[in-house]
């Protein structure tokens, strides 16, 4: 296997994905402020606007609220399930350029791997905290609650790769999303959606 499929390519995917990954997140959120006509704006990390007094209700904000972590929900399932279509009878090859895309794709679910790393008392992410508040159920719970099932889905896409080179795609396809999400969040981000 070369250089570039084992390390380079899981590195520039995530690189560009998991930026891109942020947008689709907020434009789930856009999506449905405008729906519901509200005047709203996105930016490279966050929504901005209001809503008609008219038509906000606590359904519309909880839908708008829902609709960002709905798209990486979304995104993480098809991708585990494309990955699992492509990889079932495959385990042992070597993983393909469509294989890495639907792993990055999965890999969405690391997004509730953050509630691991805040307390109960200030959970994140701060969407599904604000969602398991809403409902009536403990601000940690839906962090939580989606965390758990985030170790799993992490735990199976990369069980859906060959043993024995897991290690150095997986650290690359990590390196590659932290430093895409870092450029994406400190240059780019506030340049191209300020």
């Amino acid at each position: 296997m070369s250089t570039f499929w084992k390390f380079l390519f899981p590195f520039l995917l995530a690189f560009v994905a998991c930026p891109a990954f942020i947008v689709l997140h907020e434009v789930g959120h856009y999506a449905v402020g405008s729906w519901f006509g509200g005047e709203v704006r996105i930016h490279y990390a966050r929504v901005t606007g209001s809503m008609p007094k008219d038509t906000f209700t606590w359904q519309v904000g909880l839908l708008q609220t829902s609709a960002g972590p709905l798209v990486n929900a979304v995104m993480a399932v098809a991708g585990l399930l494309w990955l699992y279509r492509l990889r079932k009878n495959s385990r042992e090859a070597a993983p393909t350029a469509g294989a890495w895309l639907a792993t990055i794709f999965a890999l969405n679910a690391g997004r509730w791997l953050r509630s691991f790393t805040s307390s109960p008392s200030h959970p994140e992410p701060k969407d599904e905290a604000l969602i398991s508040q809403v409902i009536g159920l403990p601000e940690w719970f839906l962090p939580y609650l989606l965390g758990g099932l985030a170790v799993i889905a992490v735990f199976a896409t990369i069980r859906l790769h060959p043993p024995g080179g897991r290690l150095v795609p997986f650290v690359s396809l990590g390196i590659g999303g932290v430093i895409g999400i870092f450029v994406w969040m400190r240059w780019v981000g506030p340049f191209v959606l300020p």
